[in-house]
């Protein structure tokens, strides 16, 4: 299990665990990132979006819940990545 909170640019594996899941693949991974990165096309979202901030310092094995117009999403946290540093 992953004993750091998720941060800024790490990669988020999430399975939905309810029907709107449908909209997506089984599993999805998404990389939280600042408002300027955001770019939902490369899967990377902004800290600032519902789905960022229901990640942000959350662990591997987490669920969250957003809203998503009138429903809620749940979705369980299965991995976390930190992405490799530039040397």
């Amino acid at each position: 299990m992953n004993v750091h909170p998720i941060v800024f640019n790490d990669l988020v594996t999430l399975r939905p665990l309810n029907s709107l899941g449908a909209l997506h693949e089984p599993d999805f991974t998404i990389q939280v990132v600042p408002h300027y990165s955001a770019d939902a096309e490369q899967g990377r979202v902004s800290v600032e979006a519902p789905l960022g901030r229901a990640v942000m310092r959350r662990h591997t094995g987490d669920i969250v819940t957003i809203r998503v117009q009138d429903h809620a999403m749940s979705m369980r946290i299965m991995a976390v990545v930190k992405p490799p540093q530039p040397e």
